[in-house]
């Protein structure tokens, strides 16, 4: 009956169905089982969000259990296609051999994944309360090692040998810590210690880090699986289009937006690279774009999205745990960072277009500024702030509760929306339903976006009960579209965001309904898998905190830091970037923060640097490893897309990125852009947005007017240094004269570009390297 029946992707039922009989009965099987546990695992974890029945941390035990089981098995169907890690380092002739014993491998890891989570479950009481005073038995140490073993491997699966030598380099410290030198030596763990600690003593795999992963994180990478299959990232992208139609730069700032809204909530440089990086570098290097530059745009942005709040590609969450603070207060002391670190992106981006001459033919007719100021674009703003205001008259005048608020702004907004088509047009109705379908075109997407900003910002929820409301939130506005444009019936849509075709609306009710329901399936799927492997690798990384915590490695590491570097900040700040680079080469931004906080941000906050501050410091670092050479697993991403040389375009990469290597360090030095004041915080912005403005002139050779010279690149650093670390000198000028320095230096730098600009009459001719 449904065969027919379209999807949001554009796929059919019958397709579907036939793709999927195409396959052996074993597949099927697997296939099979596995749809149906990435479905319970995120359907079980909203209803967890919302009903709370157990505690977390036992909570924690099932969601570890089902992502290793989903994670294998669903390896096992791609070893059976030929994808396994294995097949690289066995002749061609054994492929198939090799891909049937690793298929059979993750079977059997995954059996094992379950047997082990349901052993703590029916267990759970005795190990969490009386195993430690009574002891363990011997089951227990076997089912720790088991779980050690598992999480380790499935990092591995998923992440490579990076993070996984780090997790079995921890146990082997633990071991052997007697007969290590110096003060790497401690008193040594036996292999029961190591499956207690490392996950009986429900600490370890099953430690905060992964209670946060089943939790706060979950909701969020399982909500942005649902976007993706409800076509999300489509509208991205077309906006990202049509802003790069209205600017002279054409779409390089399409890899900007795109990858700032992806990376927040993926948090690997490297998947956020291949997934916005296989749309955006094309178009680049259509408009003309060198390939080094193409793959090196893409690259830093993918990589800076993950310091964009509200997720911070889930780190925020795992920083407010860490630091016992609230989540809100998290994402308020990153949000001015992340704007300078995309700032200076945009602008680097900007200058190296201008001086390469890789601008497009737009005209000014369809300028942003057009764009911005155009008779749809204010309507658009009032209609919205008429909605906005409604909503708040009706909570805070009226006393009604969110959604009852939510249902009387929509109710105006579409009564004003229907007035003005009485008024103002001669087919009302026409006009109404366009203005109908041109929303759910793609700025349907804003109302689970809404949500979220309003449960973080204004009520303050928790992230889990925030991402379960948006959740929920995205469900019943895609049920509701398609149900409307089915009533309504098929028509041309006005859109500039989306070129997709409203199927529902061709389909009928009851097909909308069903075709609605089955992408929201396949929406909880995705999040599933998309969670799977991250998982494992937040279980590793509890296993090797819980290593390193209980030898005490991370203390005497602190200490050793700050006696390096003689107690002098600038010299311990410089060892925990270089440090914080090295963890992070090769390994996802929130599992390289991990690690760096344990190590090394105890240091800093001993020397007196702010706790937040400091967390922030090494993340940046952390981030930043993914475009540092020789690892800069973004930038290996992007090359490979992009057809460049992998040098060539990291070198690109560090220059557009530049600025990024010093704002940690403007952080420290100007703790108003963490910690707001009525006055501090507007003048540190100010200095510091004119320092990576110069900084960036600097570094790409452009002021965007002219191609500098070397004096006055030289001149441009000088004002970016002082922009930047004016505050340093307070110790010499005083508090105020310190103020004035940064202030002048910054009015300077403004006056600088404000003359260039405004000539333009000496703009360089395009540079050919």
């Amino acid at each position: 009956m449904f065969d027919s029946l379209r999807l949001s992707d554009g796929t059919t039922v019958a397709e579907l169905r036939e793709s999927f009989g195409s396959r052996p009965v074993s597949e099927r099987v697997i296939i099979a089982t596995v749809s149906a546990l990435a479905v319970l695992l995120t359907a079980s974890t909203l209803a967890f969000a919302w009903f709370r029945p157990i505690v977390r941390v036992r909570w924690t035990n099932i969601f570890l259990g089902l992502g290793l089981v989903i994670y294998y098995l669903n390896l096992s169907v791609q070893a059976q296609e030929g994808d396994s890690r294995l097949l690289g380092f066995v002749p061609d002739r054994y492929h198939d051999h090799v891909g049937r014993l690793d298929s059979h491998l993750c079977v059997l890891s995954a059996f094992a994944a379950a047997a082990v989570s349901i052993y703590v479950e029916l267990n759970f009481t005795r190990l969490y309360e009386s195993a430690i005073v009574v002891g363990f038995q011997q089951m227990d140490i076997v089912v720790g090692l088991v779980v050690v073993a598992l999480v380790i491997d499935a990092t591995r699966r998923a992440y490579g040998w990076a993070i996984a030598l780090v997790g079995i380099g921890s146990v082997v410290y633990a071991i052997i810590g007697p007969v290590l030198p110096g003060f790497l030596s401690h008193s040594g763990f036996t292999w029961a210690d190591v499956a207690t600690y490392g996950a009986v003593r429900i600490n370890g795999a099953y430690g905060f880090i992964t209670e946060i992963g089943a939790t706060w994180v979950a909701v969020f990478i399982m909500f942005a699986g649902l976007a993706r299959v409800y076509g999300a990232l489509d509208v991205i992208l077309g906006l990202g289009e049509r802003l790069g139609r209205n600017l002279k730069s054409g779409v390089v700032h399409v890899a900007v937006l795109s990858s700032m809204a992806m990376g927040s909530i993926t948090g690997s440089a490297a998947a956020n690279a291949a997934t916005t990086g296989s749309f955006t570098i094309p178009m680049m290097k259509r408009q003309g774009v060198r390939e080094d530059y193409a793959g090196a745009i893409e690259s830093v942005a993918s990589s800076g999205g993950q310091i964009m709040p509200p997720v911070m590609g889930v780190a925020a969450f795992l920083m407010a745990d860490i630091l016992g603070v609230s989540y809100f207060r998290v994402i308020q002391a990153a949000f001015l960072p992340a704007l300078l670190f995309y700032f200076s992106v945009g602008i680097a981006i900007q200058f190296a277009v201008l001086r390469h001459g890789w601008t497009t033919e737009n005209e000014t007719d369809n300028s942003i500024l057009a764009s911005l100021f155009s008779v749809r674009t204010l309507t658009t703003v009032l209609y919205t702030a008429l909605t906005v205001g409604a909503f708040f008259v009706a909570r805070n005048t009226f006393g009604y509760g969110p959604l009852t608020a939510a249902a009387v702004a929509g109710a105006v907004l579409l009564v004003v929306r229907l007035l003005q088509a009485v008024a103002l047009s001669d087919a009302t109705v026409d006009d109404f339903v366009g203005a109908l379908r041109r929303f759910f075109a793609g700025t349907h997407f804003l109302v689970p976006m809404a949500v979220l900003l309003y449960t973080l910002v204004v009520m303050r929820l928790s992230p889990l009960a925030a991402g379960l409301y948006t959740t929920l939130a995205m469900v019943g506005t895609m049920y509701a579209r398609n149900v409307l444009l089915a009533l309504i019936g098929d028509g041309e849509i006005e859109s500039a965001d989306t070129d997709a075709d409203v199927d529902a609306a061709s389909q009928g009710v009851p097909s909308a309904l069903v075709a609605t329901t089955v992408d929201t399936l396949r929406g909880f799927k995705r999040g599933s898998l998309d969670m799977a492997p991250l998982v494992g690798v937040l279980a590793s990384m509890g296993v090797i905190i819980a290593m390193l915590t209980q030898t005490g490695l991370t203390q005497t590491i602190s200490l050793r830091m700050i006696s390096l570097g003689g107690g002098v900040l600038v010299l311990v700040l410089l060892i925990a970037m270089v440090c914080s680079i090295l963890f992070g080469m090769g390994m996802p931004t929130p599992a390289a923060y991990i690690l760096v906080q344990a190590l090394i941000t105890p240091a800093l906050v001993d020397l007196g640097v702010g706790s937040i501050t400091a967390h922030l410091y090494v993340f940046y670092f952390a981030m930043l490893s993914a475009i540092t050479p020789p690892v800069a697993v973004g930038v290996a991403v992007g090359s490979r897309i992009a057809d460049s040389s992998f040098m060539q375009t990291a070198m690109q990469s560090l220059r557009i990125g530049a600025a990024g290597f010093l704002i940690p360090f403007a952080l420290v030095v100007n703790p108003a852009l963490i910690d707001w004041t009525l006055t501090g915080t507007p003048l540190a912005v100010f200095g510091v947005f004119l320092g990576v403005v110069s900084l960036t002139a600097a570094t790409i050779g452009h002021d965007g007017a002219r191609t500098l010279t070397t004096p006055w690149r030289a001149v441009f650093l000088a004002l970016a240094a002082i922009c930047l670390f004016g505050p340093a000198s307070e110790a010499v000028v005083g508090s105020s004269g310190a103020l004035a320095v940064q202030a002048g230096a910054a009015v300077l730098a403004l006056a600088f570009f404000a003359v260039a600009n405004l000539r333009g009459a000496d703009a360089a001719t395009p540079a050919s390297a």
